[in-house]
């Protein structure tokens, strides 16, 4: 009979401790926000008259369009795109004039999310 009451009080005790241990998360997946740890970055780097970008945008499990423009006073000199899931590599040259001053910036959606680098520029030696 003893018995009987400590397993019955102590199912008890679990019982009520249970649905206080979840208490504090009420929220699902669906309404969790949405924390995305983008990482996009690029570099430009001349060779004569030749400007050479790189660009990489991480964030992993998301799919990733990307596109890196260089640009000058605002016109576009160079594009290049790619997409894929997790990890999107850009690499792209093309021709300049010495003295001027590009621009690089990347940008575009991972999973629906625009996103753009704080534009980079340098002079053409």
């Amino acid at each position: 009979m003893k018995k009987t009451i400590s397993i019955a009080l102590t199912l008890a005790l679990l019982l009520s401790v249970i649905p206080f241990a979840y208490a504090d998360d009420t929220t699902t997946p669906a309404e969790d926000p949405i924390v995305s740890e983008i990482i996009a970055t690029g570099s430009l780097s001349f060779s004569g008259t030749t400007a050479n970008c790189t660009g990489s945008v991480t964030d992993n499990g998301k799919w990733i369009n990307a596109t890196m423009t260089l640009s000058h006073n605002g016109s576009t000199v160079g594009s290049w795109s790619g997409s894929g899931r997790s990890n999107v590599t850009l690499n792209g040259s093309c021709t300049v004039v010495s003295g001027w001053s590009y621009t690089l910036v990347i940008s575009g959606t991972v999973d629906g999310v625009a996103f753009s680098t704080t534009p980079y520029t340098a002079t053409c030696p």
